[in-house]
């Protein structure tokens, strides 16, 4: 075990990188949607497609990812380098995407496929090397609970500021035509230069060497039983991830106010936070598996709740919000924490540690979730007749009500299924 304690530079300077980041990837996946249907007027089934077809080419791209981090070594680390070498790539391709291109609907499709892609390629290679780092850093265990606590923190402070700031500012430009390439310039400079704290301010403690095999160590994976139960379980849980993305519609048409969006998410992230500053308390008396578990419990039968009351009282929807972001903030820093727990036991397992193949499947797993719950939201619009910048019908608003509430509650409920047998680590390693 690492003796070497962190620094507090070093701990919140990889959480402030988390930070950075969260506001470039919220901000995306966020209002990547209604920016292709509201702005550039695609069709929202065009739209899911694209994400799903994205998701897609990741399934190669992140286990390539993973491997090439696995088999890095440099006088920084294996982790490190990629780092410093793509936070400008991450920051441009974002500005790109939210181009308002004066083309055809067919060239904007192609061009939201080039750049969407290619946003998702990069920040492939931020991901993977980052999340991989907390493992890197110390093999701790209190430690990582306090790296792994702090960042997830910070993180959604960042996506605080990238759901409650841009539609303020968005209202501010209402009538410029590049009004979301502006904010996305703005988001992206920042973010890109708190990013960059991870690569100067850390170091590498865990000293393993690089892996020289290639696909077959990927292939290990199967043999991580709990990596593959906490997947199977997130990605079950696919709508629970569009809570962002469909809010913007919910705020717009339903309750008729765009900037209650800004409203809502606060909401919803403040009590996230407040659920992982209370996490390291509640693991002295509860399991990560049942944190993780009674979260799903909480979230359902909020989604549920929120849907038998309806949206004509605020103060509830707000209320029941705060209980939905309480149970997501609890599982997201539990859920890191398992992650980490897995290099563990398949390194006990097959003596290698491959911390960025396991975090490239994670980081799959996390933009597939998504991608799926965005098809699914496009299917789900397309179904009940949505149809963008006009009142909608009472069937549109219901469609777009249920993917804030029957939906993510079904959803929540089918993550539970493959945790039912999941061990926490202390029953598969020796202590």
């Amino acid at each position: 075990m690492n003796t070497t304690p962190l620094g507090k530079k070093e701990i919140y300077s990889f959480a402030f990188a988390g930070l950075g980041q969260n506001l470039i990837y919220n901000f995306s996946a966020t209002f990547i949607m209604i920016f292709y249907t509201d702005v550039l007027g695609l069709a929202a089934i065009s739209v899911g497609t694209l994400m799903l077809i994205a998701r897609v080419w990741d399934a190669v791209n992140d286990p390539m990812m993973g491997i090439i981090v696995d088999k890095t070594k440099t006088k920084w680390g294996k982790l490190r380098p990629y780092l410093l070498g793509v936070a400008i790539p991450m920051a441009v391709f974002t500005i790109l995407t939210f181009i308002n291109v004066n083309l055809s609907t067919q060239a904007k499709l192609v061009y939201a496929y080039l750049t969407y892609i290619g946003w998702g390629m990069v920040y492939t290679v931020s991901d993977v090397p980052y999340w991989g780092l907390s493992s890197a850093m110390s093999d701790n265990p209190k430690e990582r609970l306090t790296i792994m606590t702090l960042a997830r923190i910070m993180s959604n402070v960042g996506l605080a500021i990238a759901i409650v700031v841009p539609p303020i500012a968005l209202g501010l430009l209402q009538n410029h035509p590049q009004r979301y390439a502006i904010v996305a310039t703005s988001i992206s400079v920042l973010g890109a230069a708190l990013f960059l704290l991870a690569f100067f301010n850390t170091r590498e403690r865990v000293e393993r060497p690089a892996s020289v095999s290639k696909l077959k160590d990927f292939l290990l994976l199967k043999e991580n039983k709990p990596l593959l139960q906490l997947q199977s379980s997130r990605m079950l849980g696919a709508f629970r991830m569009i809570l962002g993305a469909a809010g913007t519609y919910f705020a717009k048409y339903n309750l008729n106010n765009e900037g209650l969006f800004s409203l809502l998410g606060a909401t919803l992230i403040l009590s996230m936070i407040f659920a992982m500053i209370l996490t390291p308390f509640l693991r002295k008396f509860f399991s990560k598996k049942a944190l993780y578990q009674g979260g799903l419990i909480i979230q359902a039968f909020a989604h549920l709740a929120l849907f038998m009351i309806g949206y004509n009282q605020l103060a509830l929807v707000l209320l029941l919000m705060f209980v939905v972001g309480f149970s997501m903030g609890l599982n997201d820093v539990i859920m890191y924490i398992m992650v980490n727990d897995s290099i563990d036991f398949l390194q006990r397992k097959t003596s290698k540690r491959l911390e960025g193949m396991v975090f490239s499947l994670h980081t799959f797993t996390t933009k597939l979730q998504t991608a799926i719950g965005l098809f699914f939201m496009g299917v789900v619009l397309n179904v009940f007749g949505f149809i963008e910048n006009v009142a909608q019908t009472e069937a549109s608003m219901l469609g777009i009500f249920l993917l804030l509430t029957i939906l993510p509650a079904i959803s929540s409920l089918l993550s539970l299924i493959p945790m039912i047998k999941y061990q926490e680590e202390k029953e598969l390693l020796p202590q």
